[in-house]
């Protein structure tokens, strides 16, 4: 049996794992051939620098996906074929071939051109696609000469224009000519039928056969019955000869005109060439990114050690239905951690967890994102999955799998990632079970990573004893009795035969006896195997349900913290306004002792007079002050009860508390008829008296608006203009009381409806917001619920 070569057991191992399938999908979304060529053909690479750059390309390409922008990449053509052969000295292509060119080109130059300004956005593709070479010269030289249905243009060239205007005077004349011809024939009842028709491209008439001796000229064929045939008049044997002549002409001069554009073009054709391969790779990673948005890929680490981890992968060929995603699966290799030994029942997803593996590194190593988080370094991949059993080459299941064995321990290395379904199972347990254990052994000597299937407890207690091996498990409910595809690692799996057995209805004393035969210890392995799997299961919904209620208590913390911190700035403001009053009244005061000083001193005023303005001063400094203390007062955010009178923060809107939560330390509060839902220490108190003349004179101010608009167009608008006109209208729409609004911003590129939905989404009046249905006006509008 020969040993299979390196490159065709990598190849076979891709086709094991179905790595094909997974290419045809991406495939599916490329808009030409060598796109699709490139698609098709690609392969896991050791190259860290290639991949970084391949990553980086496909999720700024999966940027513009989601961003729904549209790429100018229609008509992209294969022009290999048509670059090579403007090399050969005098070849020329048909119109249609070079319309093909142009077409290329001509899109080569416009996403050359669309990604010149999106350099922020978009640095690696806008430096990928500047390497795309143009020549609008030729593109005009193309359009000048041919037009859109192929046919070289009149004014292609002076001579061609020439002669085409002597073709038509020499076909009117020909056809004047053969029409007086005709209707002499007609009336002399020699005729078929009254009409000119051509053959070899001279014109003929339909002569009955038994007259076509009586007419003098040249029979050019006969009707498929006989009774016609197709005489050339001998009168007009020179126009035919000389519109013959032309046309020949015409068609030298075409074919002068497609060798000139042809030559222009294989001045160029090398960096053309260049040009092709980059279009070809662009259409290529434009099919990735789309696949990434399609199936919700991420972008993978490529990192240069030894490690590799994967986080809630799916498989990529699976699907469950009703838009439900496979069950994740998590794994980690390292120096520590080489290999994963998976034991569990038949059909409970063993073999679809291991191709889940291998799939997503092979993606990730292909420049693919894989669906789920991804590290890894470079690996080979090496798999022995199926039944290769074959008659021919007289190998049975087990034999098969030795070989397959036998060529990848020959290549395994430390880079190497090794997936070995139901390993050495098609012989005898106990001595499988060694044979297993062997192999295993020279993986982890050659410091590879593995990822191996098994049925025999043998192995589960081997890996128990190696450090290097964790066990591994696809989850069984026993109460349903049924897969549930979810991987658990550290765990060994039992293979659940008797209860499957049971449940298909085998015997109940078939099964008592069996167990028999099984033995007591093998009964209480598989039972602590359950035990245990039943523990994990718990802890891990303990886990989940502890980390949930712990990212509920950061989430309140830093929504306190932020709330404090607004709270200690208006509250320093308002201390620093305070103690600026209070100073501006000490000042006054003092102001008032000294000028009442002076002018007794003086003797200005009348000391009556004297007394009576300092008195008045006196007073006002004192209801000032006191003003000042009640605001002081108001200022303190704690005791609040239903009814106080209420504004928020520095807002001179007052509002009346209809209820307190205690337990979130905030108020509902009315303002003018629309309640808020607001913290305590936002609050500050108000006089009560002054709710309804405040209310009046916003009514005056047109603050409660009757009138409100229930939509606003913004197309047209700059970003910062939409923004302040959107926030104009929630404004409105929350004092009027309207429970949604309509914001008309257009499809465009999706920039403005971008920035709209960013403000929107952070706006504290704002419930939810959506685009529009078709009827509503789709992707154009924007539809906001208010709170």
């Amino acid at each position: 049996m020969h040993l299979m070569t390196e490159k065709t057991l990598l190849q076979d191992s891709l086709k094991e794992l179905e790595f094909h399938r997974v290419l045809d999908q991406i495939a599916r979304h490329c808009i030409s051939e060598p796109g699709r060529e490139i698609i098709l053909d690609t392969l896991p690479s050791e190259d860290i620098q290639w991949l970084r750059t391949e990553h980086s390309l496909v999720e700024e390409l999966r940027l513009v996906a989601i961003r729904n922008e549209h790429l100018p990449i229609e008509g992209l053509y294969d022009m290999r074929p048509m670059l090579q052969k403007s090399l050969i000295q005098g070849a020329f292509l048909t119109p249609t071939e070079l319309l093909a060119v142009h077409d290329t080109i001509r899109a080569s130059r416009l996403l050359r051109l669309y990604f010149r300004d999106k350099e922020e956005l978009y640095p690696a593709i806008r430096a990928f696609v500047e390497q795309l070479h143009e020549n609008r010269f030729f593109e005009k030289h193309i359009t000048d000469a041919i037009d859109e249905t192929g046919t070289v243009k009149d004014n292609a060239s002076r001579e061609l224009a020439t002669i085409r205007k002597d073709i038509q005077e020499t076909t009117a004349k020909l056809r004047s000519k053969i029409q007086k011809i005709l209707r002499q024939v007609v009336e002399e009842d020699r005729a078929m039928e009254e009409f000119i028709t051509q053959r070899e491209g001279r014109f003929v008439l339909p002569i009955k056969a038994e007259a076509k001796r009586q007419i003098p000229g040249i029979i050019h064929g006969v009707s498929q019955t006989g009774s016609t045939v197709f005489l050339e008049p001998a009168e007009i044997f020179d126009w035919n000869n000389q519109l013959s002549l032309l046309l020949h002409q015409e068609q030298r001069e075409i074919v002068r005109i497609l060798t000139t554009l042809t030559g222009e073009l294989g001045v160029e054709a090398v960096l053309f060439m260049g040009t092709a391969d980059i279009l070809a790779h662009f259409d290529a990673l434009a099919a990735k990114g789309i696949y990434a948005v399609e199936k919700g890929g991420i972008m993978p680490e490529i990192v240069d050690f030894h490690h590799v981890e994967l986080q809630n992968v799916y498989h990529p060929l699976l699907s469950v239905g009703s838009g439900k995603k496979p069950i994740p699966l998590s794994a980690e290799f390292d120096e520590h951690g080489r290999g994963y030994l998976i034991s569990g029942p038949n059909a409970g997803g063993k073999t679809v967890a291991l191709k889940n593996i291998g799939l997503n590194i092979a993606m990730a190593l292909s420049g693919i994102f894989p669906l789920g988080n991804c590290r890894t370094n470079p690996r080979l991949i090496f798999t022995a999955v199926g039944d290769h059993q074959s008659i021919e080459q007289n190998l049975s299941t087990f034999s098969s799998q030795i070989v397959r064995l036998r060529d990848i321990l020959s290549f395994c290395s430390h880079s190497a990632l090794v997936l070995i379904d139901e390993i050495c199972s098609g012989t005898d347990p106990q001595e499988g079970g060694a044979l297993a254990a062997g192999i295993l052994d020279s993986l982890i000597e050659r410091h590879a990573f593995f990822v191996v299937t098994t049925h025999q407890s043998s192995l589960k207690t081997y890996a128990l004893n190696r450090e290097e091996i964790k066990n591994a498990s696809m989850e069984f409910d026993e109460n349903k009795l049924a897969p549930t595809y979810k991987f658990l690692s550290g765990i060994p799996g039992n293979s659940y035969a008797f209860v499957l057995a049971q449940s298909v209805g085998i015997p109940p004393h078939i099964l008592e006896n069996a167990r028999n035969y099984l033995g007591d210890r093998q009964s209480e392995i598989e039972k602590s195997i359950a035990a245990l799997q039943r523990y994990k299961s718990e802890a891990e919904q303990h886990t989940l349900k502890v980390a949930e209620e712990r990212l509920k208590a950061e989430n309140s913390r830093k929504e306190y913290e932020k709330k404090f911190e607004e709270f200690k700035v208006k509250y320093k403001q308002l201390v620093g306004l305070a103690r600026e009053e209070a100073q501006d009244i000490v000042q006054k005061a003092n102001a008032l002792v000294e000028n009442t000083i002076r002018e007794i001193r003086e003797q200005q005023k009348p000391v009556s007079e004297i007394r009576k303005n300092f008195e008045k001063e006196k007073q006002e400094i004192t209801k000032k002050a006191t003003e000042l203390k009640k605001q002081d007062d108001i200022s303190k955010p704690s005791g609040f009860i239903v009814g106080d009178a209420v504004t928020m923060g520095d807002a001179q809107d007052i509002g009346v508390i209809i209820d307190i939560d205690e337990q979130s330390k905030a108020a509902q509060v009315e303002f003018n008829g629309v309640k808020f839902k607001l913290p305590l220490v936002q609050l500050r108190r108000a006089s009560k008296s002054k709710i309804k003349q405040t209310a009046q004179s916003k009514n005056v101010a047109g603050y409660v608006k009757l009138d409100a608009r229930a939509s606003t167009d913004v197309r047209g608008f700059r970003a910062d203009e939409a923004c302040k006109e959107v926030e104009r209208l929630v404004s409105d729409a929350v004092l009027a009381n309207l429970p949604s609004v309509t914001i008309i911003h257009g499809k465009g590129t999706g920039a403005l409806r971008q920035a709209i939905h960013d403000q929107l989404s952070r706006h504290g009046s704002v419930s939810s917001f959506r685009n529009g249905a078709i009827t509503e006006g789709g992707d154009g509008v924007t539809i906001v619920e208010i709170k």
